[in-house]
């Protein structure tokens, strides 16, 4: 993040501010080589860092993590204790912390090629066939030849697909229920999350309007795929 793109961004309360820090943590764990958000908290009598790891917004307690010579530290905050927060390692998040205002911009190396969609798209389907015991056609539509951020998007609609197709089959009823009415899956991008079925093909869209941030998280998915069914 250059010194132009920081002066955008606006004053957050720490509230926000642990909500955004999970949500990065969220995507953070989801990778080979998680780069979890570095954090300062200063309460009213004490300070504390290490890595965020979790935060619980009904216990209203946060959990930072670290390791040292391979042992592990941990440490619970209250957050109605917490008087201030610093953040680091969040470098390519500030789109988070200016909801919008800052665009989303991927590394290019999460961009994929073509070719690499369609072989994850591909991955996908025989991974639903082994859970579901059926074949179902996956396919992505766009209307023009998708740019690198489309592509990124997509890419990341196969892993939340995964996920949710994943949670459905560990439930028989809906299982049942997903296989007997469905035979191909479509997803696009839009500005809205949405789920249509029409002769067993279900057509999904993914909010981008807001990048991953308005994407739906897999039981939010699942809930709009099964109330179709």
């Amino acid at each position: 993040m250059d010194f132009i793109t920081m002066l955008q961004l606006p004053v957050l309360d720490t509230n926000e501010v642990l909500k955004i820090a999970q949500e990065i943590a969220d995507i953070e764990r989801k990778e080979e080589r998680p780069r979890m958000p570095k954090v300062s908290i200063r309460t009213h009598c004490d300070s504390a860092s290490g890595f965020f790891v979790n935060y619980d917004s009904q216990k209203q307690v946060v959990l930072l993590c670290d390791i040292y010579d391979r042992d592990a530290q941990f440490q619970y905050i209250q957050v109605h204790s917490i008087s201030s927060i610093s953040l680091s390692n969040i470098n390519k998040y500030g789109y988070l912390l200016s909801d919008g205002t800052i665009p989303f911009v991927p590394d290019a190396s999460e961009i994929p090629t073509m070719l690499q969609l369609k072989k994850d798209i591909y991955s996908l389907e025989l991974e639903v066939k082994g859970l579901s015991e059926k074949e179902i056609a996956i396919a992505y539509k766009s209307d023009e030849t998708p740019a690198d951020l489309e592509k990124f998007y997509a890419s990341k609609v196969t892993s939340l697909l995964k996920e949710t197709l994943s949670k459905i089959a560990a439930d028989n009823l809906a299982k049942e229920a997903f296989t007997k009415s469905i035979s191909t899956i479509d997803f696009n991008l839009g500005d809205k999350n949405n789920s249509n079925l029409e002769k067993e093909v279900i057509s999904i869209t993914i909010d981008t309007s807001k990048g991953l941030k308005s994407f739906p998280k897999a039981a939010a998915l699942q809930s709009l795929i099964e109330k179709g069914l």
